[in-house]
Formats: C-alpha cells, structure tokens, sequence
C-alpha cells in the first residue's frame, strides 16, 4: 500500500449533507468552482461525504436514497486535475433511511428500543443491513476511482466510562432477532437478558468479531474493484479500537480540548502507521454534533493551533468543512484553510516522519480486546501523565512494549492494570538492569486477558503488597519526603480517586503518607460544604520508594488525575516524581506550562516544536498577532544521545537563521518571540 497519506498535511473532511427536506437540495454546487477554491487553499486531499447519516447517497445508487446531484461524479474529475486526492466518507451504522423501511434491522435492548444517537438509529451489524451497506460500497468503488475510503460509525469499543468521548462504542448486548439468533447459533446458548460481567466479556467478544467479519467483508469489496486504495474508519487504531485493522490511525479530537488532541498524536506517533486527528471547522457545539456540521468556522489562531499539534507529531489534523444543503460553500472558509495550509505546504520537510527524542517512555498498553473492561482506566491514567508531563516540558513517548524500552532513562506506568507475564518480564530486566519506573493505582492488578491477580505482577519491584481497595471515595496525601514537601506542597493533598490499600516489603520506604477520611461523603457527615477531615488512625502508605538491583522504582497507591483545578496539587507532583526521576534532561527551556514542547529527530537532524496554547483560550481570544505572544523563549538541547557530533546550523523552519551557544554537548538558544508554532532545527 502507498504511504503517501503520510506524506500529505493538507487535508479537508467535507461533510456535504443535504437532507431531502432542505431547500433548493443541490442546485447551487459548482464542482469546478469548488475544486478551484480547494487549490487555492493549498488543500491536497479532500474527504467528502458520498453516503450521510440520513442514508443519502450522493453518487447514482441501486439501493438507498439518491441525491439530486451525483456530487462524487461532477466533483472527481475536477480534483484529478488539480492532483487533489479523494477520500470517499461513507456512513456505515447510521442510516436512517434504511433503518426507517427495515426497522427489523436497527439495534435494539432487550425491550426492543432501539439504540439511538440523537436523531440516527444504529444498524445492527447482525442483520441484512450489512448486505445493503456492502453493495453500496461496491458500486461507490466499482465506478469512481477515488484514492481511499473512510468509513463511519463502526460500533467498536467496550462501553466504559471515558473522561472523554474518544471512540463510538458497541452498545452490548444488542438484542436485535438476528443478532440474539446469531449468538445462539454461535455459543449454543440463548443471549443473556442481564449479563453477568463475564458474560458481558463473552458477548462483546462474540460481537466484536462480527464488526471484525464485516469489516473484512468491506475491505475485500472495496479492493476487487480498487486494490490500492486507502481504507480507514472513525477511531481506527484510537486506544480503544479492539480491531486495528486500518491502514491508517484516524481519531477526533476536539477544540478547545487541545491537550487531548495531543495525546492523541502522540500515541498515534508511534503505532507504525500514518495518522489523522480529526476536528470539525466550525465552533464546537458538543449537543450538535461536535461543530461537524456548523457554518460559524473557528477563528483562525484556533484553527493553526490545532493545526500545529497534529504537525509537531507527523500527522495531519483534518478539518471539517459544511457547505450548505444547496452546495453552495463560503468563500470565507476557503480563505480561512488557505491562512493554515498555505504555511503548512512551506513546511513540510520538516514535518515529514519524524520520531521522537526523548527521555520517558509513557507505557499505555491497553487490550480493548482481551481485557475489555480495562482499557478506559488504562486510557485515563496514560492522558493524565499526558497532562503533567507537557506542561513540565520533559520529553516523551507514548510507547507499547514493542520498543527498545532501554532508550530512556524513566518508564511511567500510570495504572496499566492488565499487564502479561511477558510485558512484566521487560519491565522487571528494565529495572533491574538500571532503570527507572514511575508507577501508579492498579498497574499489573490484571493480566493480559483481564483476570485478577491476588497480588500487583510487580510487587516485587513496586516493594508493596496489595491489601485491599481502601474503601474510601478518596484519600489525603501527605508527602513525608523533605524535597518533596519542599518542591510540591506541605499542605495535605486531597485525591479524590479511591485508593489501594497496600503493606510496605522490606527494603521500602514511603515518602508519603495516605489518611482516610475520618468518615465517607454524606450531608449527615459534612464539614459545612466540605469532606470529613483526614483520620490518623487510617493511615497507610501512599508513595513508595524501592529499589530493585541496579534500579529505583517509586510506586504511588492510588490513580492520579491532572484535569481541572481540583487536582493541581495532584498535577504539580506528578511532574516533579517524574522530573526528579531525570538525571540530564534532553530538553530544558523556560517556557510556561502552556507551551507545549516537541523535540524530534528527523531525517537526521532535531526538530523542536514549540506550541503556544495561550493562543485556544474560547474566554480570552486572541485577534491581535500581539495578544499572547511570548518573547524570549530559552531552549537548551543536550545533542550527547543524537547522531549529531557538532553543530552547524540552528534555524527557525523554513530559513530563519538563530543565533545559538554549544558546549560541553548541548546546544543553547533563544528564540526571540513565539506567535503560534515556531519549529527550531538544529543541524
């Protein structure tokens, strides 16, 4: 399969939608016009609706509810003259109209109501409605040589409580007549009314390999007609995908959730595929669709900042555009793309596959597959450290166990509680063999297919044993340690996550302390507004240091979270643990937390992204090129781990010449002044 997606940073997720009650359907769409506003844009590839979630088709169809207009068919030709790629979108499990004249097909609960996401029932992928959706398909690639597909609504993940929407989840069970008729068939036994949680295992898995067969069926009629297209599906590759079997990583991510954008591309970063992160045009508007279909676009900082976190990782963050139901687009959208494609298509070079260059590997393996109850809290313990650690500036990977886990010098496992006896062999050479590990709440509790150990995988290395789940809805913290008193805080730190309740091995010590509250949350038991105070006689270690032969692990008895104001103490001493835990960062700088930090190595040079996050504040927007621009901005980079024995040049991407000081190995500069994205080279 060609990479070129890989290659390509300039790309637009036209949602043309245009319901049958909609005026003037069509009429005013000018496929020539259009294509002409998209390469003045610099727009490279276009992905453009051909099937909506109202079931209109909008490319001539045997099945289905044809648009007035063959959009696919006037537009095509239009875009292969001006080499602009064509991605047909197609809505796979939202199909109101097909679900309106067969409601035999739609999921349904056990009382038969049907599973419904604002207006769009979902089809069970049980049910003949995966016949009509595959013929469809094969006509759509049959007759128009587009250069890839993307597929929407594929019920994939195990519905569990996500801090945020990630990934379209796969309601279980689905008690549609086909769907109860294929279990039996299948497991010999009837589908269960209310399942125990291990039924529920055995029930997402019986349907996740149903969405799995139909999703092979729809590759393989996509590639007898078009072998070398590009085939990926809404959260393809996302944490949560217990499939991953696209060629590409496609995710959204929201404004003004800028940090969960980054996470996203950064875990992306390292899967070994090309990436997408997409986000919509227009103001979000979460009840509405996210903002995919609005008219108001964002203004353009929002728009180049989002923009920017997608490039400091190598992928392409993929707007949304919604002309209106008569096809008509406004100009000012097209000029608004051109203000962040134009730049873009200057600064490819440097965006080009990088890898990172890093100091922490940020462990997150989850197995929304084989541990399926799991990945959620696997997923907000990774965003978490995710947080702290940008806003410290230190270097890091998202990684799986498939890497040189000895490239750096701390690994962070923020509760990975389903671990395998082989992902824990690594990590226990790893320490032993010098590193050091970060580690935090129910890490290795699990194994690999979500069955409960009796005590951590890496108790020997964490110097704890597990007790008990402590009980209390949350837990004070009160850091014993001198230096870590001295750099977080003296005052009691509240944790509002329950804690586990663990017993110190012999050659541990704590560096702080855990008090339960002297009683749980209850208007009969509150203090005025506030929680029960801490009670001495609850205590019990909370952070735990250990050593394990030549390495150190520090081990803290309960989840962490870094979002909102609630946690910033919680937040300030995840950086530090982490911090303290670096002997000689790679990278330093005196940036503020809202700067988000990216050092890369790139075809044989390093790339430092900056990324002034000031700059997506929705309270305090900033119209002027003055309102949040920083002046002044240090950057130290130690070249000793680079392939890079001297330096000859540092330069503000694409050729603005910085004056720089080396010695002893590192290389010291100050950028003047940070707008938006500034991306320093060093060669």
């Amino acid at each position: 399969m060609s990479h070129w997606f890989a290659q390509s940073f300039r790309k637009l997720h036209k949602l043309y939608v245009s319901p049958q009650w909609a005026k003037a359907r069509g009429e005013r769409f000018d496929a020539a016009a259009y294509a002409d506003n998209l390469e003045r844009s610099a727009v490279d590839c276009l992905e453009l609706y051909c099937k909506d979630h109202h079931g209109t088709c909008y490319y001539p169809c045997s099945l289905g509810l044809p648009h007035p207009r063959n959009i696919l068919g006037e537009l095509q030709p239009e875009l292969k003259k001006r080499n602009i790629r064509l991605i047909a979108y197609f809505s796979v499990c939202f199909d109101n109209y097909a679900l309106g004249v067969h409601p035999e097909w739609r999921m349904v609960n056990y009382l038969g109501d049907p599973y419904k996401l604002r207006p769009f029932y979902m089809a069970s992928v049980c049910s003949p409605y995966t016949d009509f959706a595959l013929r469809q398909l094969g006509e759509l690639a049959a007759n128009y040589e587009v250069d890839g597909f993307w597929l929407d609504i594929i019920p994939l993940a195990r519905d569990v409580q996500q801090d945020l929407w990630m990934i379209a989840p796969h309601p279980i069970p689905d008690y549609s007549l086909y769907a109860q008729k294929a279990y039996e068939a299948a497991m010999g036994e009837q589908l269960p009314i209310q399942p125990t949680p291990e039924e529920a295992d055995k029930i997402f898995e019986f349907m996740t390999a149903k969405v799995d067969a139909f999703l092979n069926q729809c590759y393989a009629v996509i590639r007898s007609h078009l072998p070398d297209a590009v085939i990926t599906y809404n959260a393809a590759g996302a944490p949560g995908d217990p499939i991953d079997s696209a060629d590409l990583i496609s995710i959204e991510g929201h404004a003004p959730e800028y940090v969960r954008q980054s996470f996203n591309a950064r875990w992306a970063k390292t899967r070994a595929k090309p990436f997408e992160i997409l986000t919509a045009g227009a103001l979000p508007r979460m009840e509405l669709g996210g903002g995919w279909n609005g008219f108001d676009q964002k203004p353009l900082k929002f728009l180049q900042l989002e923009n920017a976190i997608a490039l400091a990782h190598g992928g392409s963050m993929v707007f949304g555009q919604a002309p209106y139901p008569d096809g008509e687009t406004d100009a000012a959208q097209f000029a608004g793309f051109a203000e962040v494609f134009g730049p873009t298509r200057e600064l490819e070079p440097w965006l080009r596959e990088p890898s990172g260059f890093s100091d922490i590997g940020l462990v997150f393996a989850p197995k929304p597959r084989q541990a399926s109850r799991l990945w959620g809290v696997m997923q907000d313990g990774a965003e978490a450290f995710h947080d702290a650690l940008i806003d410290m500036h230190l270097q890091f990977d998202i990684i799986q166990f498939d890497c040189d886990l000895p490239r750096y010098q701390l690994l962070i496992l923020p509760d990975q509680a389903a671990l395998s006896d082989g992902e824990l062999a690594l990590l226990r050479n790893y320490v032993r063999s010098g590193g050091k590990l970060l580690a935090s709440g129910c890490s290795s509790l699990w194994d690999e297919e979500g069955g409960r150990r009796a005590d951590f995988g890496l108790a020997d290395i964490f110097g704890v044993q597990y007790e008990n789940d402590a009980g209390c809805e949350f837990v004070y913290l009160r850091l014993t340690d001198k230096a870590l008193r001295t750099a977080v805080t003296a005052l009691p730190i509240v944790i509002d996550e329950m804690p586990l309740r663990v017993s110190l091995q012999d050659g541990a010590d704590v560096l702080g302390d855990f008090n339960g509250p002297e009683s749980g949350r209850s208007e009969a038991t509150t203090i005025l507004w506030g929680d029960a105070g801490p009670d001495e006689d609850k205590r019990f270690p909370g952070i735990v240091r250990n050593r394990y032969g030549a390495g150190e692990c520090r081990y803290v008895a309960a989840p962490l979270r870094s979002k909102g104001m609630p946690n910033a103490w919680v937040k300030r001493l995840m950086g530090l643990l982490a911090g303290s835990l670096i002997e000689k960062p790679i990278l330093k700088t005196n940036a503020p937390a809202g700067v988000e930090a990216v050092l890369n190595e790139q075809d044989g040079r390093l790339v430092a992204h900056l990324i002034n996050r000031y700059l997506g504040s929705a309270d305090h927007t900033a119209w002027g090129d003055d309102d949040a621009r920083l002046r002044d901005i240090e950057i130290e980079v130690d070249l000793s781990r680079s392939e890079l024995a001297a330096v000859k040049r540092v330069y503000l991407a694409p050729d603005t010449p910085l004056a720089y000081g080396f010695s002893d190995g590192r290389v010291s500069i100050v950028l003047p002044e940070l707008n938006l994205h500034a991306i320093v080279v060093i060669e």
